[in-house]
């Protein structure tokens, strides 16, 4: 790729980028684009080609006040993040565990007290997440799946979610459909909800979370949370109104 191109191509990205909440209107709309941002980043200066930074970013708009797990589900299988934590190099002979442990750790359960998956879970979620690479051949580029570097194995998970076993599949939709699996294990964990709305609690209300505001706040909108099936708006208005 011309090096010199697309550095300006990636500066004029972000001047754009970071113009939006500045120039914003009356609305949540860019300040939940910048949450997502730091809750799922990916480091722009580190993807190869400007294009498909301002699609992570268009994914981030088209779900910023959507539906949670269909926006985890997006950016797993956005080239830009594909890119930035390896998942284009995850296959079957050579898993790698970067955007597995993030996936778990960052992204859904967060790193609480109850948030005891374990060491072998993050194995087994990255050997789910084999085959998934970047097609570099279309405008813009696209994901693409290898059905050969996906591992077809049973996936057995720990005792934290329930000692389920994700079902290895074979073919050219082996891909998504494990991933569906795994993202409805780990969203039937309860502490999903918490750590989410943990977080918005310290971006809109406060830095600290002591007992009162875990017991009072963060469980029953996380329960508001779990009971719109991951919905972000019911939350946001819940929080924001009380």
């Amino acid at each position: 790729f011309p090096v010199t191109i697309e550095g300006s191509r990636k500066v004029s990205l972000k001047s754009w980028l970071w113009s939006l909440p500045a120039r914003q209107k009356t609305t949540i709309m860019e300040k939940m684009i910048v949450f997502w941002h730091n809750h799922m980043p990916v480091q722009l200066a580190d993807v190869p080609v400007a294009s498909i930074g301002y699609y992570y970013i268009k994914v981030l708009n088209d779900y910023a006040l959507g539906n949670f797990k269909t926006l985890v589900k997006q950016i797993t299988l956005d080239p830009a993040m594909l890119y930035y934590l390896n998942g284009r190099l995850n296959t079957k002979n050579a898993p790698d565990e970067n955007y597995a442990r993030e996936l778990q750790e960052l992204f859904t359960l967060g790193k609480g007290p109850d948030s005891i998956y374990t060491e072998d879970d993050v194995k087994a979620a990255a050997r789910v997440l084999t085959g998934f690479n970047i097609n570099f051949t279309t405008t813009p580029f696209s994901t693409g799946f290898s059905a050969l570097n996906h591992d077809t194995t049973n996936k057995p998970f720990s005792s934290f979610y329930g000692n389920k076993t994700i079902t290895g599949k074979t073919g050219v939709t082996a891909g998504t459909q494990e991933l569906d699996d795994l993202l409805n294990m780990i969203f039937a964990i309860d502490e999903v909800s918490k750590h989410v709305c943990r977080k918005l609690y310290r971006y809109f209300v406060y830095y600290e979370i002591d007992t009162s505001a875990e017991t009072n706040v963060i469980e029953p909108l996380a329960k508001i949370f779990r009971d719109n099936n991951y919905e972000i708006k019911p939350v946001l208005k819940a929080l924001l109104e009380s």
